[in-house]
């Protein structure tokens, strides 16, 4: 029995009728070459994907997720008329590419359309060194490619520079990563650090051909924030002068401790990255009290997956400096602590001076007193999972703040084998209010549990 018209489902596309601005959000949530496949439902569809703000174009998922496969020629078409139908500017682009690509000087086409013209922010490139029709030949990129004012950040990966010339006048550079990236002598690195003056974050994992050069990586610049240095190979020193620099993260490096310069005020930490004997991971970490601050947001959101990766090898250690009572500042060293995966080998944590300006009406005394006697008791801190072989306070006066924070360190077995607490640089009588206090915190184990030892130094 067929239905009557008026009991038909109509077919209806309430979803076309959506305003761009939410389509483009549905879009950006797919990947870019489902985003474009989009264009052939319907002629609304047609040209949405061409306001998208990100464009992710890799090549090698593009190839071995088609039946482009044997045409690499179609590809590279397929990718340059992408790039020009998009219309307006790109917040962000990825391009991972064959080293033919840099042969060729279709690559450098690319850079220069997403840079000049659609003037993207932040760009990454990777050189795919597993194509199917690999190249010898070692290809260069442009001088000023990457100094159009529009762009803030650039990533490379799996490049040669055969010199500095790629990478010079960008000032307007405020994130640069340099992966796998590989020079014939520490000189190339240290002239493209000179030519990109306002840098806020540098991440490197750079080699060097030529390991008997005696010349140190030279690192000055008072606008960086950031600097983390994944590997570096072959590389006699590193010395570095930034005044403004507040986390300094060294994973892996092929010099001793007698090959490390640091010249940094904010961070003023005793720990050294050169445990006896061995170099261990080590991050140093001054936290600010900054609503938006470009360091923490490096740092929840890119920092911990290649760092934990080193962790995950060997045990790492981390110094922090904070103050107690600023709510943003302890909020902070929660979320830092809480991506710890594995046991940390050392915490050396420096209490700020609360008599600076750190110490707002908005972190009274209300909130500090509260949170450190009431919710640290319910909310372990910074999570249960939590564990480090030993802390180091230095600062460390007894106010009720810290007392209480090392209190719950210890009641709830975050720390397995030592605290020490520093008195050695204070006066006669508050090294003995702080040793009372150290009793104090003794008594907080039972006879059972006292596996955990608290020393002054």
């Amino acid at each position: 029995m067929e239905r009557s018209s008026s009991t038909q489902v109509k077919d209806v596309d309430n979803i076309s009728k959506l305003p761009n601005d939410v389509l483009l959000l549905i879009l950006s949530r797919l990947s870019t070459e489902e985003a474009i496949r989009t264009s052939v439902v319907s002629k609304r569809w047609e040209h949405v994907w061409k306001q998208l703000s990100h464009l992710v174009l890799d090549i090698p998922r593009i190839i071995n997720s088609t039946e482009l496969r044997d045409s690499l020629n179609r590809v590279d078409i397929l990718i340059t008329k992408v790039i020009n139908n998009h219309r307006g500017h790109l917040e962000s682009c990825v391009i991972n590419h064959f080293p033919y690509h840099g042969v060729t000087g279709i690559l450098n086409t690319w850079i220069q359309s997403v840079t000049c013209v659609k003037h993207t922010k932040v760009l990454t490139l990777t050189n795919d060194f597993l194509c199917r029709n690999p190249t010898n030949k070692i290809f260069d990129i442009p001088t000023n490619s990457f100094s159009h004012p529009s762009l803030m950040s650039l990533s490379l990966s799996s490049y040669i520079l055969r010199s500095s010339h790629t990478l010079i006048n960008c000032s307007n550079l405020k994130t640069l990563k340099l992966v796998l990236i590989t020079a014939p002598e520490v000189g190339v690195f240290n002239r493209v650090l000179t030519s990109c003056p306002s840098l806020e974050v540098l991440v490197l994992d750079i080699v060097c051909v030529d390991s008997k050069s005696g010349v140190p990586l030279k690192i000055e610049n008072n606008t960086l924030k950031v600097l983390h240095v994944q590997a570096m190979h072959y590389i006699d020193g590193i010395q570095v002068s930034a005044t403004s620099l507040d986390i300094l993260i060294i994973e892996d490096a092929s010099f001793g401790r007698d090959g490390f310069f640091l010249r940094s005020p904010k961070l003023q930490f005793d720990r050294n990255f050169w445990a006896p004997g061995r170099f261990v991971p080590h991050m140093s970490y001054n936290i600010s009290k900054e609503e938006n601050s470009i360091v923490h947001e490096e740092y929840m959101n890119n920092i911990p997956r290649p760092f934990f990766r080193s962790v995950a090898i060997m045990a790492a250690s981390m110094s922090v400096s904070v103050d107690l009572r600023n709510q943003t500042q302890v909020e902070r060293l929660r979320q830092v602590l809480r991506l710890w995966t594995r046991k940390m080998m050392g915490l050396e944590i420096i209490f700020k001076d609360y008599n600076d300006a750190t110490t707002t009406e908005e972190n009274s005394e209300s909130w500090h007193k509260k949170f450190w006697k009431d919710n640290i008791n319910k909310d372990a801190f910074p999570s249960a999972r939590f564990r480090v072989k030993t802390v180091w306070m230095n600062n460390f006066n007894g106010s009720e703040e810290e007392f209480a924070f090392a209190s719950c360190l210890i009641r709830q077995g975050t720390v397995v084998d030592k605290m020490m607490i520093k008195t050695s640089s204070l006066p006669a009588r508050k090294k003995l209010e702080i040793e009372a206090a150290v009793v104090k915190l003794e008594a907080l184990q039972t006879e059972d549990e006292r596996e955990l030892t608290i020393h002054c130094f």
